[in-house]
């Protein structure tokens, strides 16, 4: 194998661990390793050893929760931590939707007063004759 070779599999190899480390994190949980999908994908968090993970742990890594929820395995979570981050979401979609506006609630568009434009320009200072 000459080096254009090698340096063109290099290449292909690298481009394909940064697609992998970009999307997807190895969470590793006690029946194994699991590959989950980020939601964002950054090159942050490629693995997470989850086995010993409680509340606190979850809550410092938001993404990594949303992305095992979406992932729907969220069984890889505890319950506790679960049934907590259900409860924050739902507060937090409840706050949400007290301030959305309601279709009555709506306010209209601002309507300019209807004046002439000659009669705007014959009240403007700089425009009147000594």
């Amino acid at each position: 194998m000459n080096r254009i070779e090698s340096f063109l599999i290099g290449l292909a190899v690298g481009i394909a661990m940064l697609y992998l480390t970009m999307h997807f994190t190895v969470v590793r949980a006690t029946d194994g390793f699991h590959w989950i999908p980020k939601v964002n994908a950054k090159l942050d968090l490629p693995y997470e050893d989850v086995r010993d993970f409680k509340a606190e742990h979850w809550q410092r890594r938001p993404a990594l929760t949303m992305s095992i929820i979406k992932a729907r395995k969220a069984y890889l979570m505890d319950e506790q931590s679960v049934q907590k981050f259900k409860q924050t979401t739902n507060r937090m979609l409840g706050q949400a939707k007290q301030f959305a506006p309601t279709p009555n609630s709506v306010t209209p568009a601002y309507n300019a007063p209807s004046h002439s434009a000659t009669g705007l320009l014959a009240n403007s200072p700089r425009l009147q004759t000594p």
